[in-house]
């Protein structure tokens, strides 16, 4: 009869017969109350003492043969030793090549240990699931509480969402890798926080959309992907009227000040003329101006300055309202596009960060 070394506690060792024994019923043992929920874990110095080995290989040594198994101990061996040794990392490559010649339940709890130490909840889990598949036949009873301990500790670390859609030939991504080709249903175990999915066909508009997870639970997401052109709105900033409305404005600012030049041009004109009237070729002094000619004079300058600054200024108002009629023309939108979308992230020291996007 061969033994199988395998971790306990941290890293017990497990001893599995593999070669055939007598038909017999094999007795239950109770199974144990889980242990809390460790927090952080960490592997003690020395492997604990062997059990007695089960009375029956079970369903995970069907056909399996005596070198695989004798493969798998010798890595199994070598992974153990790195894990005493901390490295983690190499002991859970040794253990992947173990499992690869035999796919057994306590090779694979000693992956769950690797991957929790190296913070890796999700992938700690799915191994954890296939180390609990034939519940705790296969496993010694301190082994199995443990891992009925690590169940709960994980399914606090990790999320799940089940993406679905009907539409044919629907290419759905999750944060960037392809995640099925509609129609269908996929389901995904991830860590807590954002995630995005991505829709796309030809002749529809591609879906960008972000899936806040939560610790613990699921999140059910239906992917409708909207034909080109359809519910398509025209949208803009402001109201047509309004750009044109300050262009008008300024038009109409600059030509009141074209007219008062006009006037100041004229009021010269005049003054001109009775200077030439009163004061003949030579001009006049100061004192001897006719009267009236004076004010003329001041009136066109000021009515000169004012009509200038009415002009710049029309005109400023004229390219400001080009700019807004800019930025004003119509934009092809969606229902989704001009939807406020809520994201709240959950933070690994406790609390949440919420994020309010507006799209227009």
């Amino acid at each position: 009869m061969m033994r199988m070394a395998i971790g306990v506690g941290f890293l017990a060792v497990v001893v599995l017969a593999t070669s055939p024994v007598s038909a017999g019923k094999k007795k239950r043992r109770p199974k144990p109350p889980p242990k809390e929920t460790p927090s952080e874990p960490a592997p003690p110095e020395e492997p604990a003492p062997p059990p007695e080995p089960e009375a029956s290989p079970g369903p995970w040594a069907d056909g399996v043969t005596d070198e695989q198994k004798a493969t798998a101990q010798r890595l199994l061996e070598v992974g153990n030793a790195a894990f005493l040794d901390k490295k983690y990392g190499e002991a859970l490559e040794q253990y992947k090549q173990a499992v690869d010649a035999w796919d057994h339940p306590a090779i694979r709890f000693n992956m769950v240990r690797c991957l929790i130490q190296l913070e890796r909840p999700v992938e700690a889990y799915d191994s954890l699931v296939l180390a609990l598949k034939y519940g705790d036949a296969p496993l010694e009873e301190a082994v199995y509480s443990e891992a009925l301990a690590y169940e709960k500790l994980l399914l606090g670390q990790i999320a799940e969402v089940e993406v679905s859609c009907k539409q044919p030939d629907t290419k759905v991504s999750l944060d960037g890798q392809p995640l099925l080709t509609c129609p269908g249903t996929e389901r995904r175990r991830l860590v807590p926080g954002q995630h995005q999915l991505v829709g796309q066909q030809a002749g529809f508009l591609t879906l960008t959309q972000d899936v806040v997870l939560l610790p613990g639970k699921e999140e059910a997401v239906v992917v409708e992907l909207l034909p080109v052109g359809a519910n398509a709105v025209i949208t803009r900033r402001w109201a047509t009227w309004k750009p044109w409305a300050v262009v008008g404005g300024g038009v109409l600012l600059g030509g009141l000040g074209g007219l008062l030049q006009l006037q100041a041009i004229s009021n010269m004109d005049q003054y001109n003329a009775r200077i030439a009237t009163g004061c003949g070729g030579d001009g006049c002094e100061p004192d001897e101006v006719p009267a009236g000619a004076a004010d003329l004079e001041t009136t066109a300058l000021l009515e000169n300055k004012i009509a200038i600054g009415m002009m710049v200024a029309g005109a400023a108002t004229v390219v400001t309202g080009a700019v807004l009629v800019f930025m004003n023309r119509g934009r092809t939108t969606y229902p989704d596009e001009t939807a406020t979308q809520l994201a709240v992230t959950p933070l690994p020291e406790g609390g949440a960060t919420v994020r309010i996007g507006l799209f227009f």
